[in-house]
């Protein structure tokens, strides 16, 4: 539920920004950090979050944080302005960046045994895919819906009872994990890395939403050498056995390192391909936002049959099957092209590409992260899943950002966005591939 709910506001959102904006009368920009504050809250303190809980406790953190995004969930739903509701939206990401990496810390405790915990994360991975497709849906749904009040406010609202719920299950059957080693608070390199991370992920969503500009790269490229800079302290810092913000150990392992470098190029894709798909199809094919939501739904479908039936072959296959998911999802583009992208939209055909390259995605999403931490022990899953989804994210919104420069910027916008998918893919594939090739030539 943690990663669920920290997902669908994310995507839920995305698709229900028109509704807020007219309601609340925002300008463009007040309406971008509607999205934008919660990537950065959500980006910027996962690391913080994951070391948190190795202090505190995860079922500790997990519960706090959980009554937190509930807390700022409802000041989301009764908003006034745009400015109660962005600063609302910021908190709230900040709240899912301490609750997500708690709950696959109490997984990775709970199944010990390697081949139990990869189909337990293979189920987590899976539900996160799930989450962003029916946020699509709903997002689409439940503004069209006719209520004395606003309708959108129910976006945000329908997070009190689910949170409510987990808290109350969570209490009383969760147990506490035991933290052998609890770390120290940080307070000064936590400050710094949560800086730099704010830094690079706002000009990096707002380079994309407003443009390109000569202070927006500079003020990128300082941060990402900061960001260097500070890994290489930290580095420096474990190998004389001192204590640090960002533990190494989960580098020591290649298929750690392999999952983060292919998660880089396939987060370029992730959310690009339904920010450039749904804008495609309400601007240009004018559809509806309920219409939009209910054709993503049947990438949905496709997403749940294959995600739920790719637990049982990553154990077998490992990145074959990482590999033969993405192979799937560059045809599913390729079909796109064709779709979605001629000048009349035959529904027939959109649903069955929309299907198909939903089993692509579905093979994949879950699979990327359940291979990343599989071979890592429980100990530092925690800070692990921090440390990767921290990157995710930042992936995104720079993915994000820059398809969507080309889908704006080029005469046939949608098709060259497309291409570049399909190229960052390959790349992906290619990284799982000479990976492949590596290991095949050191076993001999």
């Amino acid at each position: 539920m943690s990663i669920f709910l920290c997902v669908l506001d994310l995507f839920i959102v995305n698709i229900a920004i028109p509704s807020i904006r007219n309601s609340l009368q925002a300008n463009s920009a007040e309406a971008q950090f509607i999205i934008v504050f919660y990537i950065i809250g959500y980006g910027a303190f996962l690391i913080t979050g994951s070391k948190i809980g190795n202090k505190f406790g995860h079922k500790k953190t997990f519960i706090a944080s959980m009554f937190s995004f509930m807390v700022f969930s409802l000041l989301c739903g009764i908003s006034s302005s745009a400015i109660e509701l962005n600063i609302s939206r910021l908190f709230q990401g900040i709240s899912a960046a301490f609750m997500v990496p708690q709950g696959v810390a109490l997984i990775s405790s709970v199944f010990e045994i390697e081949e139990e915990r990869v189909k337990a994360l293979g189920i987590y991975g899976a539900i996160a895919g799930i989450a962003s497709v029916v946020g699509q849906v709903l997002g689409g749904i439940i503004p069209d819906l006719n209520f004395s009040f606003d309708a959108w406010r129910l976006v945000f609202f329908i997070n009190i009872p689910l949170a409510l719920l987990v808290i109350i299950l969570a209490k009383k059957y969760l147990k506490e994990v035991e933290v052998k080693n609890k770390e120290s608070i940080q307070m000064l390199p936590q400050i710094i890395l949560i800086i730099l991370l704010i830094i690079l992920m706002y000009e990096i969503v707002a380079g994309g939403e407003e443009g390109w500009s000569g202070s927006n790269i500079l003020l990128m490229l300082l941060s990402v050498i900061g960001f260097i800079v500070f890994i290489f302290h930290q580095k420096s810092k474990f190998k004389q056995g001192k204590e640090v913000l960002i533990n190494i150990q989960p580098f020591f392992y290649p298929s750690f390192k392999i999952a983060l470098l292919a998660a880089v190029t396939y987060y370029l894709v992730q959310d690009s391909y339904f920010f450039v798909n749904a804008n495609f199809l309400e601007e240009q094919h004018h559809l509806s936002s309920t219409k939009t939501g209910l054709l993503f739904a049947c990438q949905g479908v496709g997403y749940v049959i294959a995600s739920l039936l790719s637990v049982r072959f990553l154990n077998k296959y490992q990145e074959k099957f990482i590999i033969f998911g993405l192979v799937i999802m560059v045809a599913g583009l390729i079909g796109h092209i064709y779709t979605i992208g001629s000048s009349t939209v035959n529904l027939q055909a959109t649903i069955v590409v929309l299907f198909f390259y939903g089993i692509g995605c579905g093979i994949v999403l879950p699979s990327m992260f359940t291979n990343a931490m599989r071979k890592l022990p429980v100990s530092i899953t925690s800070i692990a899943t921090g440390v990767y989804l921290t990157i995710q994210q930042i992936s995104v919104g720079f993915g994000v950002s820059l398809v969507g420069r080309i889908y704006f910027n080029f005469t046939n916008g949608y098709l060259m966005a497309v291409y570049a998918m399909i190229f960052l893919l390959l790349i992906t594939i290619s990284i799982f591939l000479i990976s492949e090739f590596k290991l095949k030539r050191n076993s001999f």
